[in-house]
């Protein structure tokens, strides 16, 4: 696709580069700046993976097929970085279901400071992009928490919608939660090219 900034990583094979944003593979250096934010109770509220240490983000970054896109069911996490300075502001993350490699599932993670600035959507629509475009995903989805209106806002931002509300599915922290799905066809993408 002309015009679209995707330059191949030594094992994961994207790096992805929007107007204010690199993404590229988290690596085990990332680990401390990784804990730093997702160890936040305002950010920790609505997110699966609670990492207890840095060591713990680094035992998950080293786990065998992070760091390859083709394994199924595993996720893989791109660092959010600014351009010109490199700080982590964040991380997005991407897994195909062992039972069809033809979907995605996607999840995001911002630092607080970081929050509120587009960086979120800025970095999901490359991502999308990169998904339908170049490795041809029929459907891309995200889970999300009822509660968490920034996030139900942002997959609509970057025009997934709604296709479900399962109401107490979800084991999640202790209780019993709702689970509302988001999606995107692939023919229901606009391919963005430069616009990124």
């Amino acid at each position: 696709m002309k015009g679209f900034p995707c330059v191949p990583g030594p094992d994961l094979v994207v790096s992805l580069h929007t107007r204010r944003l690199i993404l590229d593979p988290l690596d085990v250096a990332d680990a401390a700046a990784v804990f730093r934010y997702r160890s936040l109770p305002s950010v920790r509220r609505f997110q699966m993976w609670e990492p207890g240490s840095p060591e713990e983000v680094a035992s998950f970054l080293r786990e065998p097929g992070r760091r390859e896109w083709e394994t199924p069911g595993v996720w893989h996490q791109l660092g959010l970085r600014e351009r010109g300075g490199g700080a982590l502001v964040g991380d997005c993350g991407f897994r195909c279901p062992v039972e069809d490699p033809r979907q995605g599932e996607i999840g995001i993670t911002l630092a607080p400071e970081a929050q509120g600035k587009g960086l979120a959507a800025e970095a999901l629509r490359a991502l999308l992009e990169y998904l339908f475009v170049r490795r041809g995903m029929h459907r891309v989805f995200g889970s999300v928490d009822p509660e968490n209106r920034p996030c139900r806002n942002l997959l609509h931002r970057v025009g997934m919608r709604q296709e479900a509300h399962f109401v107490s599915s979800l084991w999640f922290k202790g209780a019993w939660v709702d689970d509302l799905v988001f999606a995107m066809l692939e023919r229901e993408h606009e391919p963005m090219g430069e616009r990124l």
